[in-house]
C-alpha cells in the first residue's frame, strides 16, 4: 500500500541535497559576465561589427548583453540537468530505484520530491546570473542604451523560465530511458535545439528576412529587440514557468507509476 508523503520527501530530498553546486554555478555564472564586459569591448572593432550586424543589435550593449544571456541560459539549464539526471536515471542504472519504490510511497511523489533540488537550482543559477548581467550594464553605462538593465533581468528571467520547463520536460524523458549517457545525450541536443535558430540569424539571415516573426519568436537576440516588453514578458513567463515545470514533474511521476504497475 503506497502512501502520499510529498511534504515530508520534499523536506527530506531538501536536506539531503548538496547546495554547493547551484553555488558555485551561481558564482561561474558572474564570472561569465564580469568576462565579458571585460573581454568583448577590448575584441577587434571587426568581430564587435560582425556580432552586432549578425544578431540585429543596434550598439555594443546588445552584444554584451547577448553574450550575458548565455551566460544565463547555459549553466541555468546544465545545473539543472545534473540534478534531474539522478532523480531516476542513475537510480534505475545503479539498481537502486526497484528498492526506493519498494517503499510505501507513490511514485509520483518520489519523482516531485526528488526534482525539487535540481528545479531550485536552475531557478537560483538563473535569478543570480540575471542581476549579475543586469548590474554588469548599470556599472558599463557607456556602451550604449539600446538596452536597459530592466530589459536585461527581464530577459534574463525569460531564459529562466525556459531552462527550468526543459529540466522538468526532460524528466518526462528521463522515466521512459535506462541509459543515463543517452539521457545526458537526448537533454543536450533538446538545449541545442533551442540555440539553432540563433545561429540561423548569424549564418543564413536571409532566412529570417522572408519570415521576421520567426525570428521574433525562436531567436535569442530578439529579446534584446524588445527590451520594454521584456522587462515585464520575463517576470510573467518566470511565474507561469514554476506550475508548469510542477506539472511536468508530475506528468513524469504519472508515467513512473504507470511503467511500475505494468
Amino acid at each position: 500500500m503506497t502512501t502520499s508523503t510529498l511534504p515530508r520527501l520534499a523536506r527530506l530530498e531538501w536536506r539531503l541535497a548538496s547546495r554547493r553546486a547551484a553555488l558555485v554555478v551561481a558564482g561561474l555564472g558572474i564570472v561569465m559576465v564580469a568576462l565579458t564586459h571585460v573581454v568583448i569591448p577590448r575584441l577587434p572593432s571587426r568581430a564587435i561589427e560582425l556580432m552586432r550586424l549578425g544578431f540585429w543589435l543596434d550598439d555594443l550593449a546588445g552584444v554584451l548583453v547577448l553574450n550575458d544571456l548565455m551566460a544565463v541560459y547555459f549553466p541555468a539549464f546544465f545545473v539543472g540537468l545534473a540534478g534531474s539526471l539522478g532523480v531516476v536515471l542513475l537510480a534505475r542504472e545503479e539498481h537502486r530505484l526497484e528498492i526506493l519504490l519498494a517503499k510505501p510511497i507513490r511514485a509520483g511523489d518520489f519523482v516531485a520530491a526528488r526534482s525539487l533540488p535540481a528545479l531550485a537550482a536552475t531557478l537560483l543559477v538563473g535569478l543570480v546570473t540575471s542581476l549579475a548581467a543586469a548590474f554588469a550594464l548599470v556599472a558599463h553605462g557607456d556602451v550604449g542604451g539600446s538596452v536597459t538593465p530592466a530589459g536585461t533581468f527581464g530577459a534574463g528571467l525569460f531564459l529562466t523560465a525556459v531552462a527550468l520547463l526543459l529540466v522538468a520536460a526532460m524528466q518526462v524523458v528521463f522515466v521512459r530511458l535506462r541509459d543515463p549517457f543517452v539521457g545526458l545525450l537526448v537533454a543536450c541536443l533538446v538545449w541545442l535545439g533551442t540555440c539553432v535558430p540563433s545561429a540561423v540569424l548569424l549564418y543564413r539571415p536571409d532566412f529570417y528576412q522572408a519570415n521576421p516573426g520567426l525570428a521574433d519568436a525562436l531567436t535569442l537576440a530578439s529579446l534584446l529587440w524588445h527590451d520594454t516588453a521584456t522587462v515585464w514578458l520575463g517576470p510573467l513567463a518566470l511565474v507561469l514557468a514554476l506550475p508548469l515545470a510542477w506539472l511536468l514533474v508530475r506528468a513524469a511521476g504519472a508515467l513512473l507509476a504507470r511503467a511500475d504497475a505494468v
